[in-house]
């Protein structure tokens, strides 16, 4: 049979499953902080990609003109 001695020695070998739960959502709640950073970011980023668009085409503009003459 199995006796106290041989459950305390699983439950320093082995993870029990509370311990495993409170494990998981910890880097649940990690990963979900990454991902808000992320959204952010990404935002951020097509903003910053749109305002470099339109000055590059202010900019090609000016270019062509001053080749091509007005």
């Amino acid at each position: 049979m199995i006796e106290d001695k041989d459950i305390e020695r699983l439950k320093e070998i082995f993870v029990t499953r509370q311990e495993c739960n409170t494990t998981n959502d910890e880097i649940n709640r990690k990963l979900s902080n990454d991902s808000t950073r992320l959204a952010v970011i990404e935002s951020q980023l097509k903003t910053i990609t749109w305002i470099l668009t339109t000055v590059g085409a202010g900019v090609l503009a000016t270019v062509i003109k001053l080749f091509f003459g007005a």
